[in-house]
């Protein structure tokens, strides 16, 4: 009786410590590192109809998960190999809720990814219900005998599996910071939607476009840009549909912050022009066409449209423009307009200064990234 009562509790504590560590591992996945993904999938499938909640979706995604766990574990023999196994379909299932193609069109999971998912489910019961009725039954290794033996071999294929769904599942940076500030942007959250990977040098022009939009709506354009790393110049300032858009956010919310005049098939800077000089124009879109020749570093469109939009005396003039005007005014020979401010012409002295004293080309971007790294200055020197 002794020996039976250690062998159940043995058993029990095998099973409860595999689930509660599944657990653990697939609620933080799902809540954590992959609500922004769901909540796409969800909005794309239902056409936008519903929304995606992180902490009901997780407890629901993860309850099935669980009774797949079950019926793997009732209907197949491998559990009886090695008790982890009994988790493997619930986690290729996970993989594939996950494993969402970035450069989606129509649907969020890629084919060939999904069928080649759907086979190995297929191959995992047929091989598990052949141990059950067609092979030979299982028996124990004496070396196997402790109970920490058997966990540790266990928790060692739960974490295999576990590293296989973060390797196989959708990790790019760049598109999970994308999803969340669209689904930020849908709250009207700005502010939180710029801090979405804001240290990290991983973007595109998609991303870019994105923070563009969420400066404007802060009015910070002009004064925060050049602190974030961007991509594709000014054909990033608005979407196209094919480079440049949205994953779920509307794309014509965008356009309309700008003028009631559609985009059509004009490049951005096209759009910009037309509705300034047909009187379409809403206040945001002068920061963008300044902001699009910036991006272009344009200098000259630049300076020739800001004579007519700002006062250059201003205190408030955004930074970013006091630094293009600053450097304009040292790189022409003969410049329409000469702009000086006491505290920029310093500032870009230093800028120099740093240049000058680094002779490898690497080297001197890095130190001069640190220093000036957020401002028009290294973008319109260092930007490819």
């Amino acid at each position: 009786m002794t020996h039976n009562n250690n062998g159940f509790n043995n058993s029990t504590l095998l099973k409860n410590t595999c689930a509660i560590v599944f657990i653990l591992f697939a609620f933080t996945y799902l809540y954590f590192f992959q609500a922004d993904l769901l909540f796409m999938v969800q909005h794309v499938l239902s056409e936008g109809v519903t929304h995606y909640d992180r902490t009901i979706g997780a407890v629901v995604i993860l309850t099935v998960l669980w009774l797949v766990q079950v019926g793997a574990r009732k209907v197949g023999g491998l559990g009886d190999i090695l008790y982890a196994l009994t988790f493997f379909p619930s986690l290729v299932l996970l993989t594939i809720l996950t494993s969402v193609d970035s450069d989606f069109s129509g649907t969020p999971f890629d084919g060939v990814w999904l069928w080649f998912m759907l086979v190995l489910l297929i191959a995992y019961f047929a091989v598990s219900l052949f141990v059950k009725f067609g092979g030979s039954s299982p028996q124990p290794n004496p070396t196997d005998s402790t109970i920490a033996g058997t966990l540790w071999k266990n928790l060692l294929c739960m974490v295999c599996m576990f590293i296989a769904v973060c390797v196989c599942s959708n990790s790019d940076s760049t598109f999970h910071y994308r999803l969340r500030i669209e689904r930020l942007l849908g709250s009207d959250s700005y502010n939180k939607a710029l801090e979405v990977g804001r240290d990290s040098y991983d973007t595109d022009a998609g991303l870019t476009m994105l923070r563009i939009y969420a400066l404007s709506k802060n009015k910070q354009l002009g004064e925060r840009l050049f602190e974030f790393p961007l991509e594709g110049g000014s054909m990033a300032l608005l979407p196209d549909g094919k480079n440049v858009r949205c994953l779920f956010y509307p794309e014509d919310m965008i356009v309309k912050s700008l003028s009631i005049r559609k985009k059509g098939v004009m490049t951005p800077m096209e759009y910009l022009l037309y509705i300034e000089r047909t009187g379409l124009a809403m206040k945001p879109a002068t920061d963008y066409l300044l902001c699009g020749y910036l991006l272009d570093k344009d200098l000259d469109g630049f300076v020739n449209e800001i004579r007519h939009k700002y006062n250059l005396e201003s205190p408030s003039l955004p930074k970013h423009y006091k630094e293009a005007l600053t450097l304009y005014t040292h790189l022409r020979a003969n410049p329409v307009l000469v702009y000086h401010n006491e505290v920029m012409d310093a500032d870009y002295a230093d800028f120099q200064k740093l240049e000058n004293g680094y002779a490898d080309k690497r080297e001197r971007m890095s130190y001069v990234r640190d220093t000036y790294g957020s401002t028009y200055w290294f973008y319109y020197f260092y930007h490819e």
